[in-house]
């Protein structure tokens, strides 16, 4: 008598990929100017989101110009009550790749379960340190449990860093030619 099959747990249905961060330059921007929190085996970088493309791929020519800024972003801002995401970086100083996975299988599954420990509406990058790979869940908890005050405060200044979508659009369109609109005075 054969057993029947036991589903897969797919992982994409409890981390959808609109919580992942998945793009190079995501990562880039987010090293370069995340607010950082560190504990013993974590570094946790915070930043501000940025306007994703829309679904569909890129736009050509003039429509793509005029719907994105300089930095190649569409104008559309992040809603108010979007989900954080999450990037993972883990390197060989880890372990090796069972021990590098096993990490950052546990900081994924610490993301799902306790949502409370990751403020809203904002990216956030883990960096994992050397000795993160022996930890168990419980040891993850702990760390980021200690920095929750922190990491929340953190999300704080850089949302409050970021600028409006719609005036930096303005102003790159005022630098790409038009003129300032008239002062008033």
């Amino acid at each position: 008598m054969a057993t029947p099959a036991r589903p897969r747990s797919s992982a994409s249905a409890s981390f959808p990929r609109a919580r992942r961060i998945r793009k190079r330059a995501d990562f880039v921007r987010i090293q370069n100017g995340g607010h950082r929190v560190t504990t013993r085996h974590l570094l946790i970088l915070v930043s501000a989101p940025t306007a994703a493309m829309p679904r569909g791929g890129a736009r050509r020519g003039k429509e793509r110009g005029a719907a994105l800024g300089e930095s190649g972003a569409a104008a559309v801002p992040p809603s108010p009550n979007a989900a954080s995401r999450l990037g993972l970086v883990a390197s060989r100083k880890v372990g090796g790749a069972v021990a590098r996975n096993r990490a950052k299988r546990l900081l994924r599954e610490a993301f799902r379960r306790f949502p409370e420990l990751f403020p809203d509406r904002v990216d956030i990058v883990v960096i994992l340190r050397t000795g993160a790979g022996s930890l168990g869940l419980e040891d993850v908890l702990a760390e980021l449990r200690s920095v929750v005050p922190v990491v929340r405060r953190r999300a704080r200044d850089a949302l409050a860093a970021s600028p409006p979508i719609a005036a930096a659009r303005g102003a790159d369109e005022r630098a790409a030619g038009d003129p300032a609109p008239p002062a008033r005075g």
